[in-house]
């Protein structure tokens, strides 16, 4: 996330103008073809953290040094190692002292010596102890960019990520990572870049009589694919998303305004927008919708009640965009954590494993009874998403506060359902899936936090981060050890063209 200010334009981004606006609303944006110019007003934080200004002024950081001060702390610890316990892993500087130590380590300093900011080594995230969360300042944030983009063009490892196809940033609106991270997955689901990049034209409706883009939301997408896909070779400037934004916000009003909002709703609303501008009216079953959600991401999960007294089965089948996992934690002291290690295979195992129903109504019976029900996937997607709901509620004193399970869950990067998958459905060839993205959560709340898009190249198998306008390639081993939100895997029996 970024704050957009009079000193953040430069030759990395777009020209962009701020206006006051009245906080819900978009100001304006410019409709063309070529990246629209933003005219935004951005509201990160009405309170900015007490800790990051008293560290500013002790030591007058100022934008230009606090560029020189944490590059410096980059370079002395260029291959970081917790100087207590020798760890590789989560390593963080303190900006007080300049100590680097592990996640554990670094929390125990802050108590002991009073240090309250460190930062990620490895994304630059500046973390503050006495607030208990990721913190943004703009200068920090600023001198972040610039050292990401410095670590990217100094690389010789392999070719920029400007010189790659299917590889582009997409700028940072105020507080819209979640929706970047989103259109990033989006946008590289193989089966929706064949689609998108196709010669079928797309018939437009909401087109005026200049050809230009108004409220289409398959167009905007269009011009999104096209960009990445194709267009990518000859600009390296990122994408930016203004007209996207403001079409989700005119459906979707409960996700207007520059506040942080939460991954999942934005992928749901992207979903309910495309499929009701491109359903057929004439259609009253949803089940035969040709839209692409539900030819690409549309399944059913089928749930079977067996009453325990007389053995009646009963069975309904409901279809689904995504599948919500929850995962198995333990309250204690006002922290969410997870009861052991845990994979996505368990979180499905645990989804489809039957359970007890204490009060559940017979019909054949005429009276309440216990019951079993078991869920299953009677029909699985062609791009299956799993959301893991690391968000869970829990007592604070009186009230419930929205924490986050901040644990590794592992994934694989293939995925066979077989297992999970309604009896009758055993067709092991359509059951097996491979990753082709992952959205990851930075931070302790959804309201605070930070999202990032890993997205792999499939012919090619690399990886590449996608936070907002920088774009990195990337370790496998840094995907599948990323605290993942929404995991996006497809079928291998759609075979990707390209």
């Amino acid at each position: 996330m970024i704050e957009l200010s009079s000193a953040t334009t430069s030759s990395s981004f777009p020209s962009m103008g701020l206006v006051s606006s009245p906080p819900r609303s978009v100001c304006s944006t410019t409709n063309s073809t070529s990246s629209p110019t933003v005219v935004v007003q951005t509201r990160l934080h009405k309170f900015p953290c007490q800790e990051i200004e008293k560290l500013k002024q002790k030591y007058r950081i100022q934008h230009t040094s606090c560029f020189t001060h944490l590059q410096n702390l980059i370079n002395k610890h260029r291959i970081p190692k917790c100087r207590e316990c020798g760890l590789d892993e989560q390593c963080r500087i303190c900006l007080d002292c300049s100590l680097c130590l592990c996640r554990h380590h670094a929390q125990q300093h802050s108590r002991l010596c009073s240090h309250a900011l460190a930062i990620d080594i490895k994304r630059l995230f500046v973390h503050c102890y006495t607030c208990g969360d990721v913190q943004y300042d703009s200068v920090f944030e600023r001198a972040r960019r610039k050292i990401i983009l410095l670590q990217q063009n100094s690389s010789n490892n392999s070719p920029s990520s400007s010189t790659i196809g299917g590889i582009c940033g997409l700028l940072n609106l105020g507080n819209t990572c979640f929706m970047n991270s989103v259109l990033q997955a989006f946008v590289h689901a193989p089966v929706l870049r064949d689609c998108f990049l196709s010669e079928k034209q797309h018939h437009c409706e909401f087109q005026d009589t200049n050809h230009t883009i108004t409220n289409c939301i398959m167009c905007q997408l269009r011009q999104l694919y096209h960009h990445v896909h194709e267009g990518q070779q000859r600009s390296n400037e990122p994408f930016v998303p203004s007209q996207l934004l403001y079409l989700i916000w005119t459906h979707e009003n409960h996700l207007a305004g520059f506040e942080e909002q939460d991954a999942q709703e934005l992928l749901m609303a992207l979903f309910n927008i495309i499929h009701s501008q491109n359903s057929n009216d004439d259609v009253d079953d949803e089940k035969t919708c040709s839209c692409i959600i539900d030819r690409f991401f549309k399944g059913a999960l089928q749930s079977e009640i067996t009453c325990s007294q007389c053995g009646s089965v009963s069975t309904k089948n409901d279809l689904v965009r995504d599948i919500s996992l929850q995962l198995p934690f333990a309250s204690s002291n006002d922290e969410c954590f997870p009861s052991s290690s845990y994979s996505l295979e368990n979180c499905l195992w645990r989804f489809t494993h039957s359970e007890t129903l204490s009060n559940f109504y017979c019909d054949k019976c005429q009276m309440s009874m216990s019951a079993n029900i078991k869920l299953t996937i009677s029909q699985a997607p062609i791009v299956a998403c799993f959301h893991l709901k690391r968000f869970q509620y829990v007592k604070k004193s009186r009230s419930k506060m929205r924490k986050k399970i901040s644990a590794h869950i592992s994934f694989p990067d293939e995925l066979d359902l077989t297992p999970y998958m309604t009896i009758t459905n055993f067709n092991k060839d359509n059951n097996k899936y491979c990753l082709f993205a992952v959205i990851s959560h930075f931070g302790s709340s959804v309201e605070t936090g930070h999202y990032m898009c890993y997205v792999k190249l499939q012919l090619q198998n690399r990886w590449f981060r996608c936070d907002d306008h920088c774009v990195c390639e990337v370790s496998a081993e840094e995907v599948f050890k990323s605290e993942c939100y929404l995991l996006f895997y497809q079928r291998m029996s759609v075979e990707p063209t390209s």
